[in-house]
């Protein structure tokens, strides 16, 4: 990290944050004394939080009226027991889906969580991966662009799963057929 950079982020360390549609990118940072805190990118500057990625993702999922555990197991419905890195949809915001792709095992320290709604496009760079975001910033992650591939495409499930229950729940319960209407339904 560059010394003029940590002086901005500085005034933005706080331990209360929560993931919006601004958020990009929960990439952990280890400090002097190998405390672990969160790298935030949002679409218009760079903070961070004294907390882990996965202490802001809990925390969020609270906030949003769900919990972690819970949308956890939306995913594992979805892609079975066996997927230790499910993608998970942390929240929706006026029918926007917050799908965020975890790059390794989400109790690692190491984990980086991407928000796959800003995800432009991504392809290899060297060893690793090139994330650019819709606002044209770019994340580079030590995960091969296969896998990278693999959680988008999980991520693309998940974001079809909710957008057709959104569907379903917007159909309205009072819509029969002339010819199917119940005997009990009322009339005015």
């Amino acid at each position: 990290m560059k010394k003029e950079e940590l002086t901005i982020l500085s005034k933005d360390l706080n331990t209360r944050y929560i993931i919006t549609e601004k958020t990009f990118v929960l990439a952990p940072e280890k400090t002097v004394d190998n405390k672990v805190f969160t790298r935030v990118m949002e679409r218009e500057k760079t903070l961070i939080v004294s907390k882990k990625p996965i202490h802001i993702v809990t925390r969020s999922c609270a906030e949003y009226g769900s919990d972690y555990t819970t949308a956890l197991k939306a995913s594992k419905v979805l892609f079975g027991n066996n997927r230790q890195k499910s993608p998970i949809l942390l929240a929706n915001s006026y029918g926007t889906p917050y799908i965020f792709i975890p790059t390794l095992s989400p109790q690692s320290d190491q984990n980086v969580w991407i928000a796959y709604h800003a995800i432009d496009l991504f392809n290899t760079d060297g060893l690793g991966t090139s994330v650019y975001f819709d606002n044209g910033q770019r994340f580079k992650t030590e995960i091969s662009a296969p896998t990278l591939y693999r959680q988008y495409a999980l991520a693309r499930m998940i974001e079809k799963d909710f957008l057709k229950k959104r569907e379903m729940a917007n159909r309205s319960f009072f819509f029969f057929p002339a010819n199917e209407r119940p005997n009990n339904f009322p009339t005015w």
